[in-house]
C-alpha cells in the first residue's frame, strides 16, 4: 500500500458513544432534579448511573492491564485517576469555599467548613451519614459541598478495587482461579450479593446511613464491573444483533422509567435502586453496537457527556449559594441562569483545566510520586481554607460567649422570657435592642441535654435527677421527647430555686402516647415503643410522685386525626393517674421558620421582625394536650407558656435579646433558662390546684 494511503487511512472509531450519552443522561437527570424536582422526581438516580459507568470502565481498564502485563501498577493507576479528577474538584472546592466566606452567614460556617474538609479528603459520604443519625445535626442546611458524597464513594471504590484485585491475584496465583477475569468475577459477584442484601436491610433500618454508605452502594459499582468481565470474556460481536439492540434499549427504558417511578419518598437505595442500576448495566454491556451509539455520537449529547463531570461539580454550589446571595428562593430566571453559568464554567474547566492537565505531554509523563506530591499540596491548600472558616467562626463564638455569660450572670432587665411580650405590660429594655445571644452560629450548640437523661435510638429508659436527692419539698418527673429535654435548663433552675426533685427522661422523637409516632424507620418505632413501656413501668414504681409533667413536639404525630391524637395522649397518661400520679401537660413551644438561623445570621444592627413567624403559623400544629387534660378531668392540669413566646400577632425569633430557637423547633438552653421563673410558677399553681 502506498505510504500516502497508509497515512490517510482512517482508524476505526472505538469510542463508546453510548456511554458518553449515558453520562449526559445521568448528569442532566441530576441537574434537572435539583432545579425542578417536581418535574423529574427520580432524577437523583443519575448518581447511580455514574456508579455503574465507573464500575464498568475502571474494572475493564484494570483487568486489561492485569491480563496483558500480569500485574496492576497501583501508583500509575491512582496517578491517572488523580490527574483526571483532582484539578476540577479542587478548583470547585476553592472557588466555592471563597464564595462561602463572602456570601454565607457565619451561622453556617461551622457546618460548611466541616463539609469542605470532608469533601477535600473524599470522606463526605461518611460525614453526611454521621449527620443523618446525629439528632443535633439532622436539621443541617444543605451545603454547597454536599454533592461530593458521591465522588467520595467513587474515590473509595478506586482505592479498594485495584487493591483487592492485586491481593486476590497473589493469593490465587497458583490455583485454577488465577485468571484475572475469573477472579474479578468471583470478587465482584460476592460484592453484589453481600452489598445488595446489606443495602436492603440498611434502607429499612437506617435509611440515612444507607443512602450515603459505601457498603450499601458498592454493589452498584460491582454490577458495572461484572458487566465489564462479561464484555471481556464474551465480546459484543459474539452476541446476536437483535439481542444486543433489544437489551440495550430495554436498559434505556428502565432508566427512563426510574425517573418517574422512583420519587424522593421511595425508600432508597434498597430494592428500588435495581431499576436504574440494572438499566445502566444493560446499556454499558450491550449498547456498544446498538442504536444508542448514534444517539451518543450526536454532537450536543457527546459534548454534554464530555463535560458531565464538571457540570456535576459546578451546578450544586450554585443551587445552594444563589438563594443565600439573592435572599429569596430560586425562581425560573435564577434556575435558567444557573444552567447557563454551569455550562460555561463546566466547558471552561474541561477545556482549559482538566483536559490540558490530563493529556498534555508534560503532565502525562509525570511520575506517580510527583503527582502524589502535587495532589498533597493541593489538598493542604483546600484544607487550609476549610480550617480558616472554622477558625474565624471559633474566634467569633468565643467573644460572643463571653458577652453572653456577662448577661446571664448580671441583673439584666427584660432578658429573654422576662420581656413578657404577650402580657398587657411587656418589659422593654432599649439596651437589648441589638443584642442576640447566643450567636446564630453557636445556637445549635446551645443545648444542655445529656445522655444521663436521654435515650437516642434504644429502648433504654435513662433518668437523671435534678435538685436535692433528700429533703426536697416536691418530687415530679418530666418525661417526653426532645422538646421536653430542651427545657432541661429550666427544670434545673426550678429544682434549685424551689427545692424540688425533678427526674427528667427523654427519647428521640418519642413521648407518652398510645398512638403510633412518626419515625424514619421501623427500628426507631420499635425502640420508641419499648421506651414508652419502660417509662410507664417506671412511673408505676414511683407512686410517690407529686406529678408527671409531659410535653411533646407537635410535629411528631403520624396521624392528622385530632381525635386519635387526643386518645393516644389520654390512653398513656391514664396509666399514671391510675396509680395516683397526676399529670401536668405543657403546651409545645411555637416553631420558627426553617431558615431562621440563616435569617438571623444575616441580621446586623438592631433586631428586626424579619425572622419572626405569624402566631397562627407558629402554633398551627395540633398539640392535643389541652383536650387530653380536659378528657382526664380533675387529675390533670394544662400549662400554656405561649404568652412568653408570642404576642397577639407574631412569635419573634429574638425575645429580650435571646434567640428563642436553636433550630426550627427546639428552644435554646439560654431562653429555656429565662423561662424558669414563669414555668416554675405555673407548675406550682398546678400542683397547688391538684392538692386542693
Amino acid at each position: 500500500m502506498p505510504e500516502s494511503s497508509a497515512r490517510t487511512r482512517r482508524r476505526p472509531d472505538t469510542t463508546r458513544w453510548d456511554i458518553q450519552g449515558l453520562r449526559a443522561f445521568a448528569v442532566l437527570a441530576v441537574v434537572v432534579y435539583h432545579l425542578w424536582p417536581n418535574r423529574l422526581p427520580g432524577g437523583f438516580v443519575g448518581v447511580d448511573v455514574f456508579f455503574v459507568i465507573s464500575g464498568f470502565l475502571i474494572t475493564g481498564h484494570l483487568l486489561r492491564e492485569q491480563t496483558t502485563t500480569g500485574r496492576i501498577a497501583l501508583g500509575r493507576f491512582w496517578a491517572r485517576r488523580a490527574k483526571r479528577l483532582l484539578p476540577g474538584a479542587f478548583l470547585t472546592l476553592l472557588t466555592t469555599g471563597a464564595a462561602v466566606l463572602l456570601l454565607v452567614p457565619s451561622t453556617l460556617w461551622g457546618q460548611y467548613g466541616r463539609e469542605l474538609i470532608a469533601a477535600t479528603v473524599y470522606a463526605q459520604n461518611w460525614q453526611l451519614a454521621s449527620d443523618s443519625v446525629d439528632y443535633l445535626a439532622s436539621d443541617n442546611q444543605p451545603s454547597p459541598f454536599q454533592h461530593f458524597w458521591s465522588l467520595s464513594v467513587e474515590e473509595q471504590f478506586y482505592i479498594a478495587l485495584p487493591v483487592l484485585l492485586v491481593l486476590l491475584a497473589l493469593v490465587l496465583r497458583r490455583t485454577r482461579w488465577h485468571s484475572p477475569v475469573r477472579t474479578a468475577r468471583v470478587l465482584l459477584g460476592a460484592v453484589v450479593v453481600v452489598s445488595l442484601v446489606w443495602c436492603v436491610v440498611e434502607t429499612r433500618t437506617a435509611p440515612g446511613i444507607a443512602y450515603f454508605s459505601t457498603a450499601t452502594r458498592a454493589w452498584e459499582f460491582a454490577l458495572g464491573g461484572l458487566a465489564s468481565t462479561v464484555a471481556l470474556s464474551a465480546p459484543a460481536t459474539r452476541v446476536a444483533r437483535s439481542v444486543r439492540t433489544g437489551g440495550a434499549w430495554l436498559g434505556a427504558v428502565l432508566l427512563l422509567a426510574s425517573l418517574v417511578v422512583i420519587t424522593p419518598t421511595t425508600p432508597f437505595p434498597g430494592t428500588a435502586a435495581l431499576l436504574p442500576v440494572v438499566g445502566a448495566a444493560l446499556v454499558v454491556l450491550l449498547g456498544g453496537r446498538s442504536g444508542l451509539q448514534v444517539l451518543g455520537r450526536w454532537a450536543p449529547v457527546a459534548f454534554v457527556g464530555r463535560i458531565s463531570y464538571a457540570v456535576y461539580l459546578w451546578h450544586w454550589p450554585a443551587v445552594v449559594l444563589v438563594p443565600i446571595a439573592t435572599g429569596h428562593p430560586l425562581g425560573t430566571r435564577d434556575k435558567v441562569a444557573i444552567l447557563v453559568v454551569t455550562a460555561v464554567l463546566a466547558t471552561a474547566t474541561t477545556l482549559l483545566v482538566e483536559e490540558p492537565l490530563r493529556f498534555s505531554a508534560r503532565f502525562r509523563t509525570l511520575r506517580p510520586r510527583r503527582v502524589a506530591l502535587y495532589g498533597a499540596l493541593s489538598t493542604v491548600l483546600v484544607l487550609a481554607l476549610g480550617a480558616s472558616t472554622l477558625g474565624a467562626l471559633q474566634v467569633q463564638q468565643t467573644h460572643a460567649a463571653a458577652f453572653q455569660r456577662s448577661l446571664e450572670t448580671g441583673d439584666v432587665r427584660c432578658f429573654g422570657a422576662a420581656a413578657r411580650i404577650g402580657s398587657p405590660d411587656p418589659c422593654v429594655n432599649p439596651a437589648l435592642a441589638d443584642v442576640r445571644v447566643p450567636t446564630p452560629a453557636a445556637a445549635s450548640k446551645d443545648d444542655v441535654n445529656r445522655m444521663a437523661c436521654w435515650s437516642n435510638t434504644t429502648a433504654d429508659f435513662n433518668v437523671c435527677s435534678l435538685g436535692p436527692t433528700t429533703g426536697y419539698t416536691r418530687h415530679i418527673a418530666a418525661i417526653g421527647d426532645s422538646h421536653n429535654n430542651a427545657l432541661l435548663s429550666a427544670y434545673a433552675a426550678i429544682a434549685k430555686e424551689r427545692n424540688w426533685r425533678i427526674d427528667v427522661a427523654g427519647h428521640i422523637g418519642c413521648y407518652l402516647t398510645t398512638a403510633v409516632q412518626d419515625a424514619p424507620s421501623q427500628a426507631y418505632v420499635d425502640s420508641c415503643n419499648g421506651w414508652k413501656q419502660a417509662a410507664l413501668a417506671w412511673i408505676g414504681s414511683h407512686p410517690d410522685l407529686d406529678a408527671l409533667v409531659v410535653t411533646h413536639a407537635t410535629t411528631k404525630s403520624r396521624t392528622a386525626d385530632e381525635a386519635a391524637t387526643v386518645d393516644g395522649l389520654v390512653g398513656a397518661w391514664r396509666a399514671a393517674t391510675d396509680v395516683g400520679v397526676p399529670v401536668i401537660a405543657i403546651r409545645d413551644n411555637p416553631v420558627a421558620h426553617d431558615d431562621v438561623m440563616t435569617c438571623l445570621g444575616q441580621m446586623t444592627g438592631p433586631t428586626t421582625t424579619a425572622c419572626d413567624v405569624p402566631r397562627t403559623e407558629a402554633l398551627s400544629s395540633f398539640d392535643g394536650s389541652e383536650q387530653a387534660v380536659a378528657a382526664i378531668g380533675d387529675r390533670a392540669r394544662f400549662v400554656d407558656l405561649t404568652r412568653y413566646y408570642c404576642t397577639a400577632t407574631s412569635c419573634p425569633a429574638v425575645i429580650g435579646g435571646v434567640l428563642v430557637h436553636r433550630d426550627p423547633t427546639h428552644l435554646t438552653a439560654t431562653f429555656a433558662t429565662t423561662l424558669a421563673p414563669y414555668l416554675g410558677e405555673d407548675l406550682q399553681d398546678a400542683l397547688d390546684s391538684l392538692d386542693g
